[in-house]
């Protein structure tokens, strides 16, 4: 056999992709190791530049707040690969350490890759907005709406794309830093945002004092429900939307005169009310883009 023919029968080993998120909120960076092209592109390309949230090491991420993104590959699994100072790029703390070291080409074996995946500009998604019309504000950012919501993560994923696929931001009140500040004084942050979503879950049980504990009913929240008040009075009625989620002996405050609350059903009715009122309130909305 000739050493040239002998040459075609070495086959290389598959890349192992890693990729680094720098989030807004510290905590939730960090560094998924040793996948597949496949994985990289089905559980972090296609739904980050639809702009929808994914999964990552253990934690739901919304794409807006993804900062920084780094992908690298190599031949040899993370756990073989070493920093500049001979630790391990697994499991040394200091993540953005090791970032530094492979954009700077000093950890061996290692190639950045990230342009074959991201094609945007750190910080703005902006593929999502070239994909969709965005109802923007002067400075040239979508306009926002907030968002309050109690423990129900499907629901408020649920919203939060839909607003996303409107062309508006979410800004979920839950998620936002409160700085010690109390919710009257925290709202002077949102001074341009003038409509807002209330999502009402089953949270909690509640029962009258001397009745039996199974005669019990559930109830959103009570800060929820406070801020749900507050934003009546702030915004006005005809510019707060409640959505609920249909439960057994969940107590609805559906009654209230004037307030608008909607069931979140799979007939997507919601849809169009959340269209219709946005529409009503002056935004311009993508609403085939949501129905569709």
């Amino acid at each position: 056999m000739s050493f040239q023919a002998g040459l075609s029968l070495i086959a290389l080993p598959n890349p192992k992709y890693h990729i680094y998120i720098e989030y807004s909120e510290p905590d939730k960076s960090g560094v998924r190791f040793n996948l597949s092209n496949a994985e990289v592109i089905g559980a972090f390309q296609e739904p980050f530049a639809n702009g929808d949230p994914f999964w990552f090491i253990g934690r739901l991420l919304n794409p807006i707040k993804v900062a920084k993104v780094v992908i690298f590959w190599s031949y040899q699994t993370a756990d073989k690969l070493r920093l500049p100072n001979n630790e391990s790029i697994v499991t040394t703390k200091d993540k953005k350490y090791l970032i530094e070291n492979i954009l700077k080409g000093k950890v061996k074996g290692t190639y950045v890759c990230t342009e074959n995946f991201v094609t945007i500009t750190q910080k703005t998604n902006s593929a999502v907005q070239q994909a969709q019309p965005v109802a923007l504000i002067p400075n040239g950012t979508p306009r926002r709406i907030l968002v309050v919501s109690g423990t129900d993560e499907v629901m408020k994923q649920t919203l939060t794309l839909a607003l996303k696929k409107l062309g508006l931001a979410a800004i979920l009140m839950s998620e936002q830093p409160s700085h010690g500040k109390k919710i009257i004084d925290r709202f002077t942050d949102y001074k341009d945002i003038d409509f807002a979503v209330v999502l009402l879950s089953p949270d909690i049980y509640v029962y009258p004092k001397g009745e039996e504990a199974t005669k019990r009913q559930r109830n959103p929240r009570q800060d929820v429900t406070l801020m749900f008040g507050f934003l009546l009075g702030k915004l006005g009625k005809e510019r707060v939307l409640a959505f609920y989620r249909e439960s057994p002996n969940f107590a609805v405050p559906i009654d209230f005169e004037g307030i608008k609350f909607t069931a979140i059903d799979d007939r997507n009715s919601w849809k169009l009310t959340l269209i219709r009122e946005l529409t009503g309130c002056g935004y311009t909305v993508d609403a085939e883009r949501l129905l569709r």
